[in-house]
């Protein structure tokens, strides 16, 4: 069996999911793993999917190409290697959370922290929002830390500062899941 990445992207309306999954369904296709999301009237979605092995990587091609005439969605396809296809996604262990005025670089600082004490970001979400005292800007992380949860908490309160913005980072406890 064949794994694919999808990158599926159009201007938000009801049942761009609903297409996508019938479009799979049809070529016995099984999403394994997927994020989608709105964003300012524009959705989008990556998944990966396995392929049966009776389908074609020719036959999704021409079942892409029909959704994408037939929906107006934009839609991107890469085969992964079996490698790629089983390992496992990361679990995070901490979430992060930063607000703050909204500013140029505060992804970059915090993510830039974070890559040097080789944490990986598992999901990212940042919304900028005007209130009474200006632009606020959001943003909550899920990180993969391991071992370095103390250096990350003195990493981060070192950017706070620096950028003048509240960071918080919580762990991840399962029984909480």
């Amino acid at each position: 069996m064949s794994s694919v990445l999808l990158s599926i992207s159009g201007h938000d309306r009801a049942g761009i999911v609903r297409d996508v999954a019938e479009a799979l369904l049809d070529l016995n296709a099984n999403i394994e793993d997927s994020s989608m999301t709105a964003l300012r009237g524009r959705f989008t979605m990556m998944l990966i999917v396995r392929m049966s092995e009776d389908r074609s990587m020719g036959e999704l091609k021409a079942a892409l190409a029909e959704l994408e005439q037939r929906t107006r969605l934009t839609v991107q396809s890469q085969t992964i290697s079996d490698e790629e296809a089983s390992v496992s996604a990361l679990e995070p262990d901490h979430i992060i959370t930063v607000h703050g005025a909204d500013k140029a670089g505060i992804v970059y600082a915090v993510t830039d922290a974070l890559a040097s004490l080789g944490v990986s970001v598992v999901d990212v979400s940042t919304q900028a929002r005007d209130s009474n005292q200006g632009s606020v800007y959001m943003m909550v992380l899920e990180v993969a830390a391991g071992k370095q949860g103390d250096a990350m908490k003195a990493a981060l309160g070192t950017v706070g500062e620096r950028i003048a913005v509240e960071i918080d980072l919580h762990i991840l406890d399962d029984a909480v899941l």
